[in-house]
């Protein structure tokens, strides 16, 4: 009965799992499809980011699951908010100059613009790389420390982030 019991058990949990498996091809048009997006979104001047991990003073990768921490670039504004992000709580607006956007010869995306805006001034860098959206940004403030954070790049509508009211 005992093993009856056991082989019950890891067979519900081993299904789900096979079942979840996705092909390698499957898994590279998914891959495909999402950087598709999100350079559709740059394109259009409509895309977020919601950081998923950020990197501390130490060097250590920690994690990020906060919708509250973002950055946005909506038409013509630059939206900021979160400490991980920006070095200040509270959603800051700004306008972006010296905007820079390469793919080089695998795919890969390179952007780089400086924001000036009441609160916030510094350089954005941010890298995406051909098999999916999932950018590495370096924010580098005027004055300030160094931000390094990682999230996917989403068009602004279906990244999810909770904007605070009154930008700065």
């Amino acid at each position: 009965m005992k093993r009856f019991l056991i082989l019950a058990v890891a067979l519900m949990v081993a299904l789900p799992t096979f079942a979840q498996k996705l092909s390698k091809e499957e898994k590279a048009a998914q891959a495909k499809a999402l950087n598709e997006t999100a350079l559709k979104a740059i394109e259009e001047n409509d895309w977020a980011i919601v950081p998923t991990s950020y990197i501390d003073a130490d060097g250590i990768d920690n994690q990020l699951t906060d919708n509250a921490i973002f950055i946005s670039f909506e038409k013509t504004s630059f939206f900021a908010q979160g400490t991980r992000v920006c070095g200040d709580s509270r959603t800051l607006v700004a306008e972006i100059k010296d905007f820079e956007k390469k793919l080089d010869k695998k795919g890969n995306l390179k952007m780089s613009f400086n924001v000036v805006g009441r609160y916030i001034q510094g350089k954005y860098q941010i890298s995406m790389r051909n098999n999916g959206n999932v950018a590495d940004v370096i924010f580098t403030p005027t004055s300030g420390t160094v931000r390094k954070f990682q999230g996917p790049i989403l068009p602004s509508k279906a990244a999810g982030f909770y904007k605070k009211s009154s930008p700065m």
